[in-house]
């Protein structure tokens, strides 16, 4: 009785044993694939292995070295997962692979080390045999090379000394054709550029504040500050009106503002007919003018300045109207006698 429950109890546990790789080969598929059955000698193919399992289980995938005989491994790929459906993974890692001996190859199966809960087993994927052609070689030509080489693509750091020295030849032709261009002009190779010019007005102010700072009339140096004075006035309306002013007499000066008659009005025509009037007189008549009306001369020219220019002026300091320390007395009768002698 006890003999025939042991022999039982044996079978059962030997029946449970040849069933569970059955059970795992239902639970886990593994694969190994090539891109192609042959390739040429030296040519690169990739050779795959793939694992479908349900999800919780462990695989450890073989650590494959860096030659399975005459096949050489080149390169590794991770190994990537992802989802079939909800219980169940796939798990895939790439090879490339190249040989250099004819013939056929045979790659053995590769075998993973599983893990399900305590329990540890261990499969194996099918095998694979890869068939390296040889070409055929005339004889008569020689070898030749199984591929033509690939061209390289062109990096920045070889061409950019050709552009460098392109960028260098042109500007020397330009520097060269230069030089030739301003020696035939009879020019320097090298000029500063010009100053930028400065506005008519503000060069009339400035003079007219140096006028006023000269105090000429105030050392009896009548015509000579009218004389000044005409000439700033002068010289403003040539760069201002495009007049030949220096050249022309006062009633010329006075007819040409009439064709410009949208660029000054009749009060800037008055005060300039003043100026230049009274500068004649002074000049010609050697008239000697009152203190007021040299003052009253110098406010004009700063107005008429003022007036007709064609940009914003700030507001133009009045000339300080000077103090007379002694005054002239006239006696009209003594005048009155030297008229009728």
């Amino acid at each position: 009785m006890n003999r025939g429950f042991n022999l039982k109890y044996l079978l059962l546990i030997v029946i449970i044993f040849m069933t569970l790789p059955v059970v795992y080969s239902q639970e886990i598929r593994l694969k190994s694939a090539l891109e192609h059955d042959s390739i040429w000698l030296g040519d690169q193919i990739k050779l795959m292995v793939v694992v479908e399992q349900a999800a919780g289980t462990k695989i450890e995938f073989p650590h494959l070295p860096d030659s399975i005989q005459k096949i050489e491994i080149l390169k590794r790929s991770k190994i990537d997962t992802s989802k079939l459906d909800a219980n169940r993974l796939q798990i895939k890692q790439t090879y490339l692979v190249t040989c250099f001996d004819s013939g056929a190859h045979y790659i053995p199966s590769f075998y993973f080390k599983i893990k399900n809960g305590d329990h540890l087993d261990s499969l194996k994927c099918n095998d694979l045999t890869l068939f390296v052609k040889y070409p055929n070689v005339d004889l008569k030509r020689g070898p030749a090379d199984i591929k033509k080489p690939f061209k390289a693509p062109v990096t920045f750091k070889e061409i950019a000394p050709w552009l460098l020295g392109i960028i260098l030849l042109a500007a020397i032709v330009f520097l060269v054709i230069y030089a030739i261009s301003r020696r035939n002009k009879n020019r320097p190779l090298f000029q500063r550029p010009p100053k930028p010019k400065v506005p008519p007005h503000i060069i009339a102010l400035q003079e007219l504040d140096k006028l006023k700072n000269e105090n000429l009339w105030q050392q009896d140096k009548v015509k000579d500050y009218y004389t000044r004075l005409t000439d700033i006035v002068r010289v403003y309306i040539e760069e201002r009106f495009r007049m030949a002013a220096m050249e022309q007499t006062t009633p010329e000066i006075l007819d040409g503002f009439k064709n410009l008659k949208s660029q000054i009005d009749m009060k800037s025509v008055l005060e300039l007919k003043e100026i230049l009037e009274l500068a004649d007189l002074v000049k010609f008549a050697k008239l000697t003018p009152l203190p007021d009306e040299n003052f009253n001369m110098l406010n004009n020219a700063y107005l008429f300045v003022k007036e007709t220019t064609d940009e914003v002026v700030s507001e133009v300091p009045e000339p300080e109207k000077p103090e007379i320390k002694d005054e002239t007395t006239v006696d009209l009768k003594d005048k009155k006698e030297d008229t009728q002698l």
